[in-house]
């Protein structure tokens, strides 16, 4: 499989829209232009140690650490341990690998499932909510059902429910990526919630033992907890980030600019210009400035009162 995947990996795309071989001059103009919209600019070489300090007193860091690290606790203990608990139920070792496959199935399609719904909804943190509610759910119901031959079918059912957590991960990563901006602050928030993921895979799995078996009452319990705490941190994110967003548009209306206004980026179709990212507002008379117009200056989106935060 590597010496399949490594011609492939060469064939890298362009990392900025100007690279790109393919896209003539005007093309490489929309293209930059359509990245206007998000207020995120492009890849910067220059390495800002105010912007790492800015990431030190962002509430953000500390929250989006927090959300991947008790979400990667129950990813790491029930992908370890995921087979053991079915074997639990009463199943034999092949019957037990069998049952696990439509298990992985719902992983692919619950995780394409929310990313279609994020996009439909043009909002991240009801999906992320929505997501907790059926392995909580699911959790309570393997602590409180026996271990009995008449339990099985309903046992599977209830395990094959925790699924639904699969789907949080890949949403976290893209909802603190669309709510950081400035390069050296997204590098090092990237870098920050890695860890924390990482973290959170190697603690999931101490919490699940052998002698614990069939019940795992301690993976569990501790699985359910993560899951308790993940949907009421996801409202606290959301509850700040709409507070940043009024603060941001405080500071539009003082600086003489629009305060409430659409996220182009989240439009599937681009309005005014072709092209345009720059937001398209009437001006009063005299007033020279434009929306985004900070967007290519490598500002973080504390610093970028044009920063609009995806909820």
């Amino acid at each position: 499989m590597s010496a399949i995947a490594e011609p492939c990996g060469q064939l890298r795309p362009a990392r900025l829209p100007v690279k790109a071989k393919f896209l003539t001059h005007d093309e490489k103009v929309v293209a930059l232009e359509r990245l206007r919209a998000n207020n995120q600019g492009t890849e910067s070489k220059v390495w800002k140690w105010d912007q790492v300090r800015e990431l030190a007193v962002d509430p953000k860091t500390y929250l989006w650490s927090l959300l991947c690290f008790v979400c990667a606790v129950p990813s790491g203990g029930i992908s370890a341990f995921g087979p053991l608990i079915i074997q639990g139920f009463g199943f034999n070792q092949f019957t037990t690998i069998l049952f696990n496959i439509p298990f992985n199935a719902f992983q692919v399609l619950i995780t394409l499932f929310s990313a279609y719904l994020s996009t439909r909804l043009k909002l991240k943190w009801p999906v992320i909510f929505g997501l907790t509610i059926p392995p909580i759910a699911g959790s309570v119901a393997l602590l409180c059902m026996g271990r009995g031959p008449g339990t099985r079918n309903s046992l599977l059912v209830c395990y094959y429910v925790l699924s639904f957590f699969t789907g949080i991960q890949p949403m976290l990563y893209s909802w603190s990526a669309q709510n950081t901006a400035g390069h050296t602050k997204k590098t090092c928030t990237t870098g920050a919630i890695f860890v924390a993921q990482c973290a959170g895979n190697i603690v999931g799995p101490l919490l699940y033992r052998t002698q614990d078996k069939p019940y795992y009452r301690r993976g569990l319990i501790s699985d359910l907890i993560c899951w308790v705490i993940l949907a009421l941190l996801t409202l606290v994110t959301v509850a700040y980030l709409a507070a940043c967003n009024a603060r941001h548009a405080a500071a539009r209306v003082r600086a003489g600019k629009v305060g409430k206004l659409v996220d182009m980026s989240l439009e599937r179709e681009p309005q005014g210009d072709v092209g345009s990212g720059a937001q398209q507002v009437p001006k009063r008379a005299g007033e020279q400035s434009t929306m985004n117009e900070q967007a290519f200056s490598d500002l973080t989106d504390m610093r970028n009162e044009d920063f609009i935060y995806v909820l």
